[in-house]
């Protein structure tokens, strides 16, 4: 990860590097360019060297006599700023610098107008986490196969005079303490399956519990899966080798006696589609079939090491599904936990079944809310594309909260309908319900399944994942690999609760 750090000024004299910021509108640019001299005490035109990069769509680079590099990365245009695109430009921003092999860099934050603060940002300390969230994101790269890492990452050293220094400390702390988590989700998802089975997601996230006392870690064997009748988990992990785990995560960072927030992540660690098995082509990519997972485990350490004021539990059924001569199979009729008997029609849509049995386990700690976050559906990324998950639920406060945490945090959701004329299509002759249902409306119909396994006592929602927990190519502050998605959405959901 980066290491960030802050300063009171700015030295007027050598120094490796330097980064601003500026809105990419021609006057605006001009502006930040007074602003540098300003900061550096020096006029630009007459202390430029050479220039790396001029006019660029979205960056201006140049060295100044003395060997000082000055970078500007363009935002979007004014009009446009909020705190994503903001992020955007820092992502950028450090990839070119870590391409440069640059060892220290200045940030400066200086050069936005109060007006643009005011009118995009909560406050000073969001701009700021926005552009570190930005930087470290961008930052990211998967290499712990690589026999070779001479990769160099720049020391950061933040100037933001619009904050006094503990502020600027505090806001580093709480971004750092963020992103790891984020970090986390990202490898967790990027592990070969070979190396990250359920047995062994169980172990790390014990192992991750032994560093926080205020984390406590249950773990379900196959034999007490068995005794808890959760047979959708039982059926997913029928075809492997290796047994399926129910991992259970406590945080109570207020009085027990408050209802908590469950957080449930789908953790199918691979996903081959079983008896209904998938294509090759792209199959390597189920390793990350577990992003519910991560996300899940991610957010529980996080909000641990931020210290959240609210009682949050991770549900984290996980299993591979494999095809076998010991696989559930088409045709076969399933019992879970609920007592409701599930019709499997489609072994690859699996992820659906070891859900019900969480939905049904969340019961005995009358939450407040209850959100399950799992790639779920092709159909979704159909119908969303790989920018944007698809939120389902019934109620309309929780939705909007969502979508508030969303636009804010850049990890965008869309809101789908789920309507009672979907239940039909999963209708079963032969049991309580089938685990597919058809053609159309996948992500609704795999929704309103779900929907079957939850207690009406709580509010629930669904987020599917399928789309942005993968990213095909190197978009702003995500890599080609996969994103981390929903830990950043879910934190500040979280936050946001504390401030009503």
């Amino acid at each position: 990860m980066l290491k960030f750090n802050s300063i009171n000024s700015i030295p007027k004299n050598f120094y490796e590097s330097f980064l601003f910021f500026s809105f990419s509108d021609e006057k605006e640019v001009l502006s930040t360019f007074k602003s540098i001299e300003k900061l550096l005490e020096i006029s630009v035109p007459d202390r430029i060297k050479k220039s790396v990069s001029k006019n660029s769509e979205s960056q201006n680079s140049f060295y100044l006599d003395d060997g000082s590099l000055v970078f500007i990365q363009k935002c979007e245009k004014k009009a446009k700023f909020n705190s994503d695109t903001l992020r955007r430009a820092s992502a950028s921003a450090v990839k070119k610098l870590i391409s440069m092999k640059l060892k220290n860099v200045i940030v400066s934050v200086s050069v936005f107008d109060e007006d643009s603060v005011k009118l995009n940002f909560t406050n000073h300390e969001y701009m700021l986490q926005s552009v570190l969230e930005g930087l470290s994101l961008g930052s990211y790269k998967y290499d712990w196969y690589l026999s070779e890492n001479k990769r160099t990452l720049p020391n950061i050293s933040v100037f933001y005079p619009k904050l006094r220094a503990e502020k600027i400390n505090s806001v580093i702390s709480s971004a750092n303490k963020l992103i790891r988590n984020v970090f986390l989700a990202r490898d967790l998802q990027n592990t070969p399956a070979s190396d990250l089975y359920p047995e062994i997601l169980a172990s790390k996230v014990k192992s991750l519990a032994k560093k926080n006392s205020k984390v406590k870690v249950k773990v379900f064997d196959l034999t007490e899966i068995k005794k808890r009748k959760m047979g959708g988990l039982e059926a997913v992990g029928k075809g492997s080798e290796r047994k399926p785990k129910f991992i259970i995560i406590e945080y109570f960072g207020t009085e027990r006696k408050k209802a908590p927030y469950i957080i449930i992540g789908k953790g199918v660690t691979f996903d081959s589609g079983g008896i209904s098995i998938k294509p090759a082509s792209g199959m390597w990519e189920m390793k990350g079939d577990m992003s519910g997972a991560a996300t899940t485990i991610a957010v529980l350490f996080a909000a641990a090491e931020l210290k959240l004021k609210v009682n949050l539990v991770g549900l984290v059924p996980a299993a591979e599904n494999m095809p076998s001569g010991s696989s559930m199979r088409p045709g076969d009729i399933i019992r879970t936990a609920s007592g409701k008997s599930i019709e499997i029609d489609n072994t690859d849509a699996e992820g659906r079944l070891i859900l019900a049995d969480a939905l049904e386990y969340a019961v005995r700690y009358k939450p407040k809310t209850v959100i399950d976050l799992a790639t779920l559906t092709g159909a979704c990324v159909v119908a969303l594309g790989q920018f944007a998950s698809g939120l389902f639920t019934h109620d309309d406060e929780l939705s909007g909260k969502l979508v508030k945490a969303s636009n804010l945090t850049g990890e965008r959701t869309w809101r789908l309908p789920l309507w009672d004329d979907y239940h039909k299509l999963i209708k079963s002759d032969f049991a309580d319900v089938k685990n597919v249902g058809g053609k159309w409306g996948g992500a609704i119909t795999a929704a309103c399944f779900l929907e079957k396994f939850v207690d009406e006592k709580y509010k629930w929602a669904h987020i599917d994942i399928a789309g942005p927990a993968f990213a095909e190519e190197n978009i702003s502050y995500t890599s080609k690999t996969m994103t981390g998605y929903g830990v950043r959405l879910l934190i500040q959901y979280l936050i946001d609760e504390l401030k009503h």
